[in-house]
């Protein structure tokens, strides 16, 4: 959890309204495409995830439906977090992520690790 003391601030914040405004539709645009694959795995289609970009290796035997739904209460947490300060704040670093790694996507919280 991180330290009230530490939790960045709107002003410390260096993301503009209509980078979030961006992120927002992107938040939303993804909640559909995964509500879609949701829908198709409920409807007994078969259904690949690895195109999604999800990195939830650690559950690997986790039936399809399970990690759909988790991920969709993921894009859904975090589009309510978008216009807190602290979006975007990766504590490990103690840093915000660059605007170009939001944009690409903007449910991440942590910045990717190189290599």
């Amino acid at each position: 959890m991180q330290d009230e003391s530490t939790k960045p601030t709107a002003e410390a914040s260096p993301y503009r309204a209509e980078d979030r405004e961006r992120w927002r539709r992107l938040l939303l645009a993804k909640g559909q495409e995964i509500a879609k694959k949701l829908e198709d795995v409920l409807a007994g289609k078969d259904v690949r995830l690895e195109d999604l970009g999800l990195q939830m290796t650690d559950k690997e035997k986790e039936p399809k439906d399970k990690k759909l739904r988790r991920f969709l209460d993921l894009l859904m947490a975090r589009l309510k977090l978008v216009d807190d300060p602290s979006f975007g704040w990766d504590a490990e670093r103690g840093a915000f992520l660059p605007v170009a790694a939001l944009d690409e996507m903007p449910w991440i919280d942590l910045e990717p690790r190189a290599g």
